[in-house]
């Protein structure tokens, strides 16, 4: 198995522990979480967004790996928009499935619920290609990633690694245990970076209540600098691989309040 689709597959990895138990029956990928305080806004009890974008890129990201298959899936864009708010104690239900699979570009979308509800609070859109490099394959075919998740040790932030610079920036080091399928920084750590550089310009606790991310190229040697421009409503977030001094991905973010 490639090394670091083997990181990614372990349990103690970040993505793992963001709890997240997910499985395929024929063309719906579901999953289950709950909502814990670790993966809440810091001064809130509202889940970040950045946890939703991770687990809507794992489930949609299935998807598209079946679809793909050996190929190892790359995201291009993925977009949330909150319906509601889910708070620290909720079970979380998500389901993905295809909206198109194309020869070069697949679509899916995925809708997050709490379990005692059957509306939504949270849907997204995401899209995905096969990876260009020939070497970046599933050995055996697209793995099970099934079994017990984790769980978060600290603050999801703090877990990761990120840093707020100061108002505006933060930055989200490459480690092992944050790692895609080909060695490069997790999508959904990307999102957290975003999502934190835009929070952080804000002086009361806000929500991203919209995140779009589209990822321009991979984060291969780290670390990831989030830099958000605009104010406490939202901001266009470019984020820059330090190692190679390029914009790896920009997003925007619309903020609102953690009780919206």
């Amino acid at each position: 198995m490639n090394e670091a689709v083997r990181k990614l597959s372990h349990q103690r990895s970040i993505v793992g522990e963001l709890g997240l138990n997910y499985a395929r029956s024929g063309d719906v990928v579901s999953g289950r979480a709950e909502a814990v305080a670790e993966a809440a806004v810091p001064g809130t009890q509202t889940l970040r967004t950045s946890v939703i974008a991770t687990w809507a890129d794992v489930i949609a990201g299935a998807i598209a790996g079946h679809a793909i298959n050996p190929r190892i899936p790359l995201t291009l864009d993925l977009e949330v928009q909150l319906l509601g708010a889910a708070t620290v104690g909720d079970q979380i239900v998500g389901e993905s499935v295809a909206v198109k699979i194309g020869r070069t570009v697949v679509v899916c979308e995925a809708s997050f619920r709490q379990e005692s509800e059957t509306d939504p609070f949270a849907i997204a859109i995401a899209s995905f290609i096969a990876s260009p490099n020939p070497a970046d394959v599933f050995e055996g075919g697209f793995p099970d990633f099934t079994g017990i998740p984790g769980r978060l040790s600290a603050p999801f932030a703090e877990r990761a690694g990120l840093r707020v610079l100061e108002p505006g920036v933060a930055e989200v080091p490459r480690r092992d245990d944050g790692l895609n399928g080909t060695g490069a920084i997790q999508g959904g750590i990307l999102s957290l970076a975003a999502e934190q550089a835009a929070l952080s310009l804000s002086p009361d606790p806000a929500v991203a209540v919209g995140l779009n991310m589209r990822y321009l190229r991979q984060f291969s040697i780290g670390p990831c600098r989030a830099e958000a421009t605009g104010d406490a409503r939202g901001s266009i977030v470019r984020l820059v691989d330090e190692g190679t001094g390029k914009i790896g991905a920009i997003a925007t973010v619309r903020l609102g309040p953690p009780d919206f």
